[in-house]
């Protein structure tokens, strides 16, 4: 791959999953039309941990999903490496249509052939949301977009699990179904260069 052995500089992006919120240890669903919750006590605590580790990083940019727990993340990292973040609608979270507030263990109840199929397939539109064919598809978009206006710049995005796993699942130009292996911790950093 040219791009290895050439000398021009990357853009690297560290990929943010905001920190815990109190739905968060439930696995309650919070999707893009969900209730948008802040974040726990916990959450902040992690959110102050990983701003300290990505201080040390020297971003260039900050962007965040517009939703309450990545800004709130977003503003603690501000706060403590002295970079205001911008807002973007491409980082949002996937919708979940009316699996919002419901938990893992209620859907496989309320919705279990729904469920099955969301599990197996990256087309379907869990709850009559947004497929992870789709959050591809705008993840990628957002990513090329990212590069083109923030060329060999560091970037910090912080934004959501499901756009973290598109994130990976492009970097490595893995098939769409490895999106089913990845899962993103609360405050962890992706880096993809």
């Amino acid at each position: 791959n040219e791009r290895l052995i050439s000398d021009e500089k990357p853009t690297r992006i560290y990929f943010i999953r905001h920190g815990e919120t109190p739905l968060t240890p439930s696995r309650i669903f919070s999707g893009a039309g969900g209730s948008d919750p802040e974040l726990s006590d916990r959450g902040r605590e992690d959110a102050k941990s990983v701003a300290q580790e990505l201080a040390l990083r020297k971003p260039d940019v900050i962007l965040a999903s517009p939703m309450v727990r990545t800004r709130q993340t977003a503003q603690i990292i501000s706060d403590i490496s002295g970079i205001d973040y911008t807002c973007d609608e491409a980082w949002i979270e996937a919708s979940f249509g009316r699996w919002d507030g419901l938990s893992v263990a209620e859907v496989k109840e309320k919705y279990p052939d729904e469920y099955r199929e969301w599990v197996s397939s990256a087309s379907f539109a869990q709850g009559g949301g947004e497929s992870y064919e789709d959050v591809m598809a705008r993840t990628e978009e957002a990513i090329e977009n990212l590069v083109g206006e923030y060329p060999g710049k560091t970037v910090v995005v912080v934004t959501h699990n499901v756009v973290v796993k598109a994130a990976v699942c492009l970097a490595l130009s893995a098939p769409i179904e490895s999106i089913f292996h990845v899962d993103i911790a609360p405050c962890s950093i992706t880096t993809v260069d």
